[in-house]
């Protein structure tokens, strides 16, 4: 399964140093090419793609190694199905709100 980088990045960059989180913001949130993140940062565009390659190379080892994504995937799945059940058997309105925080604690940025 090929895991989507901006969402490892979305969970991991704590954990990348600050340049390599400096690059991939540029890349997936600013949408910048390789060649303006380049000239941005004042480095060369091969210099750009070996932080890209490497850095998402991390992401993916941390990945491997914590699992979090495949963790919360689960969790937000588990707390569909109780939603799922809660407006099943009528439950009160308490706690579908309950329930909606829940999911919306966990995956709060």
């Amino acid at each position: 399964m090929k895991i989507d980088m901006v969402y490892l990045y979305d969970l991991y960059a704590p954990l990348l140093s600050e340049r390599q989180r400096e690059i991939l913001n540029l890349l997936y949130n600013e949408d910048e090419s390789l060649s303006e993140i380049s000239e941005n940062i004042g480095i060369t565009r091969q210099g750009v793609r070996d932080y890209i390659v490497k850095s998402e190379a991390l992401l993916s080892g941390f990945e491997n190694a914590l699992h979090l994504h495949k963790k919360l995937t689960e969790l937000s799945e588990y707390v569909d199905e109780l939603k799922e059940l809660a407006e099943k058997t009528g439950a009160d309105g308490q706690l579908k709100i309950k329930i909606s925080a829940l999911k919306d604690k966990l995956f709060q940025q």
